[in-house]
């Protein structure tokens, strides 16, 4: 029940946005609005199963545009993804830095606060090796909802960028049965321990459906429905949140997700110079949100969303078989500033 309290809020603010000409109405409006009750104390809150499943309706959605010639396309953008972790590793060391020596934060905090994985993960991982949780989960909520906001109004005052909503009209009922294949992607993915399973199974899929030249086409109101269900989800993630926690959080929060888009900003020129991908697709593929996020910016904005989920989609892995290896040089790192405080005593 909570969950379809917090969705209803959510269409709500979604209209309010659409009436008013937002940017993206249906993510922002639901964002904000439930934001906004969430810190005032309103208990929202989007169940995660609903959530991860239209994420996968998003990946499904994603990968009815995928074509054979793909294939031999993915393989020239190894020059993008190179300077993707480029980006990502300088971010991850400038962001650090906020947190550590601005915010007078632990080593574990600070980086767990900076690294731009999925949430959860993050936030769990961060808290077994002695960070603090609630930090971490602050900064990283803040860094989503800034760089879904920050990102939607800058292509939407963009020169030549214009941001597009879904049409409800689109699609016949007919068309819902292709969402049955959305937890049969997310089981196989999860079963060959796939990262964001929920998200990738469902999006191979209706990639490999389209290349065998089947056609798929959801209606366009199911679009308008994942646009709530993900603009409510990370809105319901400031509930519990006292206001002091993200005043005290927002500030260093703010400047750190500003220089993550900066950085953005500077590897795409440099992308687009040396790849000759447009600087909106490279620009959108760097900044440091979220896959499904991104990916609904880049439709709306009418730009290739498969090339901007794949270069997060290998953001999410790299960092996700990195972990363990930066898990163990930061207990080594505590525990030699342990020692360290140890011998001066």
């Amino acid at each position: 029940m909570k969950t379809l309290y917090t969705l209803l809020l959510g269409t709500l603010g979604g209209w309010a946005a659409w009436w008013l000409g937002l940017p993206l109405p249906w993510m922002l409006g639901p964002l904000l609005l439930v934001t906004c009750l969430a810190l005032k104390g309103i208990p929202v809150q989007v169940n995660r199963q609903a959530n991860r499943f239209f994420l996968g309706v998003l990946g499904f959605w994603l990968g009815t545009g995928f074509e054979a010639g793909l294939l031999s396309e993915l393989l020239t953008w190894y020059p993008s993804v190179l300077l993707m972790l480029l980006s990502v590793l300088c971010t991850l060391l400038l962001n650090t830095w906020v947190f550590k020596r601005l915010a007078g934060l632990d080593t574990v905090t600070s980086v767990f606060s900076s690294l731009p994985g999925t949430m959860n993960a993050v936030v769990i991982q961060g808290d077994r090796l002695g960070g603090d949780a609630r930090w971490i989960a602050i900064a990283q909520t803040l860094r989503i909802a800034l760089v879904v906001i920050s990102t939607s109004m800058i292509f939407y005052f963009m020169p030549g960028q214009a941001l597009a909503s879904p049409t409800i009209e689109t699609g016949g009922w007919t068309d819902l049965f292709w969402i049955l294949l959305v937890p049969v992607g997310w089981w196989t993915a999860k079963q060959l321990r796939l990262p964001m399973a929920e998200f990738l199974g469902p999006l191979l899929v209706s990639a490999l459906l389209s290349v065998t030249l089947v056609q798929i086409e959801l209606p366009g109101w199911v679009m308008i429905v994942t646009f709530v269900v993900l603009g409510s989800s990370i809105g319901s993630r400031f509930f519990g949140t006292a206001l002091s926690a993200l005043l005290k959080v927002s500030g260093y929060a703010v400047l750190a997700t500003t220089l993550g888009m900066l950085m953005a900003a500077l590897f795409a020129a440099l992308t687009s110079k040396l790849t000759g991908i447009p600087l909106s697709h490279a620009f959108l593929s760097l900044v440091p949100g979220g896959v499904g996020e991104m990916a609904l910016i880049a439709t709306a904005a009418g730009i290739d969303p498969l090339y901007i989920a794949y270069i997060h989609l290998i953001r999410l892995f790299v960092l996700i078989i990195s972990a363990p290896l930066l898990s163990q040089l930061l207990v080594r790192h505590q525990r030699k500033q342990d020692r360290d405080q140890q011998s001066t005593r």
